[in-house]
């Protein structure tokens, strides 16, 4: 029997994210389709025309390019008939606007699809976004979820048919990983360093994602003006991204004379994350708990773990379950608790090493590409096995 399935899906402009489809696709007796915009945001499709060549791939306008809730497509419909999937993964939020589209769409094919949500706080939502959840909640053939949390919130909510939690994309082991590496660890950070000029003699420690107060950077800032001499001189901190806290980041090191501790650089091309990941001694989450938000999972830890680089986490959200026993959880808006975890980022290199070693093994074993496509496909082939029955 052959299965075929269709993604919608915006954050897929990112070529890295479509590893998951390429390993989606590689399943005998599987097609795969994939429908993402030109353009997410100022994030323009990054061509990756080996992997491409894979999978069907239509990339269409959109109208409210950036707006998270309210943006959709212009010929969904006509891409839909194109493709003709068994079913359609719709890797939006069931209150968006574009979710409705395309459920309504494959309602009006008789087309059975399920959405995929994050959201881990309970929210009422103003009309028109609460008939579009109800109408989703009582039309879709199922739910995937990025983290725990989101589950209970759709129950609450009164959803009641079934729920699979599943991480959205996972990491492309060959990339991520240090055994690319002849001499393992150590070889990858000489390599990476050296490309990316980076300092060799420091314990770096890295920040990857957009610079938002909800991110806590500013905690991660705090942290390091409490460090003693000793350790100031041994570390520097990486901080890869953009967003409008940056202002105000540069104030407070400035203010705190840590300028030559802290190394920012802008965001790069999802395919040059790796590099970057394996530059890294530590990577640092330090995410705070928002009136309207916390921590939905933390993607960025995975590809740390995968680069065998020591994961240090804030207790917000989904974070200390990402990490388990694998890193280090120090509490959230709490720079004294995250300056400890520093400290034994520095001083303690075996217990460093035996962390990481323990993190690599679970990220091969449950956040490859592989691995995630593998469940998503066993979760749909379980819902059209279920409607085959009626």
């Amino acid at each position: 029997m052959t299965y075929r399935i269709l993604t919608i899906s915006k954050p897929y402009v990112a070529a890295a994210y479509r590893q998951k489809l390429v390993a989606l696709s590689l399943v005998d007796g599987v097609e795969v389709g994939l429908v993402c915009p030109e353009q997410w945001d100022s994030q323009v499709f990054e061509d990756d025309s080996t992997a491409d060549k894979k999978y069907w791939i239509r990339r269409l306008p959109i109208s409210f390019n950036g707006k998270n809730h309210f943006h959709f497509y212009h010929k969904l419909r006509s891409a839909i008939e194109q493709f003709k999937p068994d079913i359609v993964s719709l890797e939006e939020e069931h209150y968006s606007l574009v979710t409705m589209q395309a459920a309504w769409i494959c309602n009006r094919l008789k087309v059975p699809y399920v959405f995929y949500t994050w959201q881990n706080i309970f929210k009422n939502y103003p009309p028109p976004f609460s008939w579009f959840e109800r109408y989703i909640f009582a039309s879709c053939s199922g739910a995937i979820v990025g983290n725990s949390e989101a589950a209970d919130v759709l129950r609450k909510k009164g959803y009641t048919k079934s729920i699979r939690e599943i991480p959205q994309m996972g990491v492309s082991w060959g990339k991520y990983n240090v055994d690319c590496f002849a001499g393992g660890k150590d070889e990858g950070i000489r390599s990476s360093r050296m490309k990316l000029r980076l300092p060799e003699d420091k314990i770096i420690i890295g920040y990857v994602g957009r610079l938002v107060e909800e991110k806590g950077i500013q905690d991660l800032v705090e942290a390091a003006a409490l460090l003693g001499p000793g350790h100031r001189q041994k570390v520097k901190f990486l901080i890869l991204g953009n967003g409008p806290y940056k202002e105000h980041l540069d104030s407070m090191i400035g203010a705190k004379g840590l300028k030559e501790l802290f190394d920012f650089r802008s965001f790069v091309p999802s395919s040059e994350v790796a590099s970057y990941m394996h530059a890294l001694n530590a990577l640092c989450l330090p995410s705070r708990t928002m009136p309207n938000w916390k921590e939905q999972f933390g993607r960025v830890l995975v590809e740390a773990m995968a680069a065998e680089a020591l994961v240090i986490g804030s207790s917000s959200g989904e974070i200390p379950r990402v990490i388990g026993e694998d890193g280090m959880v120090f509490e959230e808006n709490n720079p004294e608790s995250l300056k400890q975890a520093l400290v034994l980022c520095i001083d303690d290199d075996n217990l460093t090493k035996r962390l990481t070693s323990n993190a690599k093994r679970k990220a091969k074993a449950k956040y490859t590409h592989e691995a995630i496509a593998s469940e998503f496909l066993g979760y749909f082939k379980e819902i059209l096995e279920q409607r085959s029955l009626k």
